[in-house]
């Protein structure tokens, strides 16, 4: 009976931390990240069968299908915050069939959004709308999340502590935005249309 009573006391105060943490991190603009460590070195993936992107044919171009323009070789090597992904190492994750979750607003990701971006965000994480979306992203797929991009990026930051702590381990954050990535001419969509970019 007293063993029942420890058991029982252990586990009410594991999932009262749990609960603080998960709640501190909602209120946070700074992320909350239990046993951070830093992001592991995505590993090559299959294309999804539909990427427009996955066998690039246009153009002077590198094996990820971009243009190898010297001022917009410029722009895909943009310096980005130590341990985030260049433009040029997002895109290619996106060639790989990584799956890119966008954690801005909901408004800016109905606006345009990197083509086949699912929407998750600290805001939008524990609701019906938000467990679907986690719920179409398998636990050890590759993950890039992005937001506006730079230092600035908490969006990300917590998006990627929630799924941490969902038990997803290959993610990564885009050091730049949306408006770069865009701008670059890379694929996009948006409730309006849906657009192919290229550079």
């Amino acid at each position: 009976m007293k063993c029942m009573q420890t058991i029982t006391g252990v586990l009410a105060i594991v999932g009262l931390g749990y609960l603080a943490g998960v709640g501190h991190s909602l209120v946070r603009t700074k992320p909350v990240i239990l046993g951070a460590s830093p992001m592991p070195a995505p590993a090559p993936k299959a294309p999804k069968a539909d990427n427009p992107q996955a066998d690039p044919a246009q153009g002077q171009s590198t094996d990820m299908g971009i243009s190898t323009d010297p001022a917009f070789d410029a722009r895909l090597d943009a310096p980005v915050p130590e341990g985030m992904l260049t433009l040029r190492q997002a895109h290619q994750m996106w060639i790989d069939g990584a799956y890119f979750v966008d954690s801005r607003h909901k408004y800016e990701y109905d606006a345009g959004r990197v083509s086949g971006a699912a929407h998750l965000t600290a805001e939008t994480f524990f609701t019906d709308a938000g467990q679907a979306e986690m719920q179409t992203i398998p636990p050890d797929a590759q993950v890039v999340i992005y937001c506006l991009g730079g230092d600035e990026c908490e969006a990300s930051k917590n998006t990627l502590a929630l799924l941490q702590q969902y038990g997803y381990t290959n993610l990564s954050i885009m050091g730049v935005g949306y408006d770069e990535w865009a701008a670059a001419g890379l694929p996009t969509d948006s409730d309006q249309t849906t657009e192919e970019g290229s550079p």
